[in-house]
């Protein structure tokens, strides 16, 4: 398998299909479809396998409300590994060089804790963010650090682009 740490813009039907194919509804493959048109895609990462993409991971711009920061900071999501792939340790090892790769100095993301707690996230909460007033989603709300200190000062609600709150 090859990581790809810069998806081109051509590859955009290959997107689309694998995030179909991987999430239950079309958001995702609208979301991203939406974010590559209006360029607001900070980085995009592919995983190949024998020609076919077969790993997505976007990232996008989030700021968190009323604080004017020169942190950039933002949010992992979606990010999807073709069925055939998962359960081997592919979207793991896929992850951790996907944010080798990035120049960020934090990271948000909605998620499994238990997926992402074993690269580092930890609960949004410690650093004092949020993502709404629904407990649920807090929960599964996380952040990591791309630098010791990268969000302190930094508390307050995430504010995704407002692709991600339409339907």
């Amino acid at each position: 398998m090859r990581f790809d740490p810069e998806i081109s813009v051509d590859n955009g039907p290959n997107i689309d299909s694998l995030l179909r194919a991987n999430f239950p509804t079309e958001f995702e493959a609208n979301l991203v479809k939406k974010l590559r048109t209006a360029e607001r895609m900070c980085a995009e990462h592919g995983l190949w396998d024998q020609g076919s993409l077969v790993g997505y991971i976007g990232y996008s711009p989030v700021r968190i409300e009323g604080l004017d920061s020169t942190r950039q900071i933002w949010g992992l999501g979606p990010m999807a590994v073709d069925t055939a792939h998962q359960r081997q340790g592919v979207g793991g090892q896929f992850l951790e060089e996907s944010l080798a790769a990035i120049e960020a100095d934090a990271l948000v993301l909605l998620g499994h804790t238990s997926f992402y707690g074993k690269v580092g996230f930890q609960p949004a909460a410690d650093f004092g963010l949020t993502f709404s007033d629904n407990d649920a989603q807090n929960a599964h709300f996380m952040a990591l650090e791309c630098w010791k200190g990268a969000l302190e000062g930094h508390a307050g609600r995430v504010v995704y682009e407002r692709a991600f709150y339409e339907e």
